[in-house]
């Protein structure tokens, strides 16, 4: 009985293990099967996104290897005026090339007055000269080719000469000292009767000074003088009337002495009556090496041009004018001019080195663009950061690197003593019941007959108790040593409001690179370009579109 007990209790035992396993492995089967296919299933969308990546990688790479790296710079505002400050006569050289190619091949006249002394126009005029028509006038080596008194009337000669006069001593009294002069001039001017020449207004200024030698040969007549003389008194002969005479007579000096140099003398009939001729392109460049002698012939050519510009006629409308090296024409002067230019459709471009004084009222100017090259000055290049403006970005304000190293050691020792006693009590009892019962026959010459039964009961009760002592002692010694090294950086960008262009990478462009600004209907626009001619020969040079037949 006791055995089959306690292998239906193991059968059992056995069973419910059984049935714990399936209920604890069945959902870790499932488990396991839900994430392999979960596993399966991501590595293929990451196939396929890895396919997607490398395919639209690879198109973008062909885009960017077939997209055109350099594209034309074209003025949206089209302006009136550019004024160009700053750079180097081999940027001028450079910008020139490249922009006077481009009008010249659209079929506009392009003229270039040069107060550089550098020939900034060369490279142009050497590509231009085996296909087009050229016309350079070299003054005042050439004036036998270009009288600049020719065609004007005595009054108009005064006018420009005064104004000529003003803008070089524009510090001075102007507005008085500009009339008088004006007023001299014409009376001059006015008595003479052959063309006019810097050596004969000369000389009828000394008339009216009274220093002219009548009994010497001069280039007056007798009746020139006797008309002359006869206006000193109505001019009078006071001392400022007397200082303006000595200055206009000192100052047209400085070009009349070239007329007596010896250079060959043309008929007037084939000296040309304006400065810009019927070519595709035209070049006057001025160079002498007494500085205020050319610096008036700057002034002269200058005025005279503005004078031409008046009755230009509307057909002149796309064609440009270049101004090299206007530095000292002053403002009143190039103002007037770009006015003039507006009237009958000349885009006026003024090269101007440096970015100071009055011209940088020019700056933001209506109907004007501006182009800003290399500034070496720092005052120049501030102000011309200042005027590209300024805008928000984001900058690197803080960059913080931490290094650090941690070492610690702990000693550690534990003793410890359980005492432990157990009580054992138990009662066990037992009872039992015995029964006997028997019969015996005895049969022979005596017979017995014999019956036996017997009946017991026995019963026992034991009673144990026990008593157990236990002590146990432990101890333990522990030793920990760390050593950590870390290392951390940390940047911190924090928003700013500086200049779009900073000074000193304006002082640091190369001689070829510029900063275009204008403004437009679209807003401001900052572009920034280079003009080395040598790009339209590189690869990947986007064609000019075409917007209209106007100057982009």
């Amino acid at each position: 009985m006791p055995i089959s007990v306690s292998a239906a209790l193991m059968v059992l035992a056995v069973g419910a293990i059984l049935s714990h396993l399936v209920r604890v492995l069945l959902p870790a089967q499932k488990l396991k099967t839900v994430r392999e296919r979960a596993a399966a299933e991501f590595q293929l969308a990451y196939g396929q996104w890895e396919a997607r990546v490398t395919a639209h990688d690879q198109l973008e790479r062909a885009r960017q290897a077939s997209a055109m790296l350099w594209h034309p710079v074209q003025l949206s505002s089209r302006p009136g005026r550019v004024d160009v400050f700053g750079g180097t006569c081999d940027g001028w050289a450079s910008m020139l090339t490249t922009l006077g190619t481009s009008l010249l091949r659209s079929g506009r006249q392009v003229m270039v007055l040069d107060f550089s002394e550098e020939h900034v126009a060369g490279g142009l005029e050497r590509l231009v000269t085996a296909h087009g028509l050229v016309t350079h006038f070299e003054l005042p080596a050439e004036a036998h080719r270009f009288n600049v008194l020719l065609g004007l009337e005595a009054d108009e000669l005064a006018d420009m000469l005064s104004q000529a006069l003003h803008t070089m001593r524009r510090s001075e009294r102007q507005t008085d000292a500009r009339s008088l002069d004006a007023d001299l001039l014409e009376s001059v001017a006015g008595l003479l009767d052959g063309r006019p020449t810097f050596q004969r207004l000369v000389a009828g200024l000394e008339v009216l000074r009274r220093t002219y030698d009548a009994s010497a040969e001069g280039p007056l007549t007798a009746a020139e003088v006797t008309r002359l003389t006869a206006r000193v008194d109505t001019i009078g002969q006071t001392e400022l009337v007397q200082n303006e005479l000595q200055f206009l007579i000192s100052t047209l000096n400085l070009l009349a002495r070239e007329e007596r140099g010896g250079t060959p003398q043309t008929d007037v009939t084939q000296q040309a009556r304006s400065l810009w001729q019927p070519a595709c392109l035209t070049i006057v460049t001025t160079s002498h090496s007494q500085h205020r002698r050319k610096r008036f012939l700057d002034h002269v050519l200058f005025q005279r041009l503005a004078h031409d510009m008046r009755h230009r006629s509307a057909d002149s409308e796309g064609n440009v004018l270049v101004v090299a090296g206007a530095d000292d024409i002053g403002l009143e002067s190039v103002e007037a001019l770009a006015k003039r230019c507006r009237r009958v459709g000349v885009r006026l471009i003024l090269l101007i080195e440096r970015l100071r004084g009055d011209l940088k009222e020019l700056l933001g100017s209506s109907d004007s663009a501006a182009i800003l090259m290399r500034l070496g000055n720092a005052q120049d290049a501030a102000a011309a950061a200042e005027f590209i403006g300024r805008g928000h970005k984001m900058v690197l304000s803080q960059l913080t690197a931490q290094v650090g190293r941690t070492f610690s050691t702990s000693i550690g020792e534990s003793n410890g003593v359980t005492d432990s006693t157990s009580w054992t009590k138990g009662t066990s009892e037992t009872k039992g019941t015995s029964r006997t019962k028997g019969a015996s026959r005895t049969k022979g010459t005596s017979g017995s007959d014999g019956t036996s039964k017997s009946d017991g009961t026995n019963f026992s009760r034991s009673k144990n108790k026990a008593v157990t002592d236990a002590r146990t002692r432990s101890w333990q010694d522990t030793v920990n040593v760390s050593l950590a090294d870390n290392t951390g950086h940390s940047t911190t960008q924090a928003r700013v409001y500086e200049f779009t262009v900073e000074p000193t990478t304006i002082q640091a462009l190369p001689a070829t690179a510029f900063v275009l600004v204008e403004s437009g209907s679209a807003g401001r626009r900052i572009v920034l370009g280079d003009c080395n001619p040598g790009i339209v020969l590189l690869g990947r040079v986007a064609a000019p579109v075409r917007m209209d037949h106007r100057l982009k």
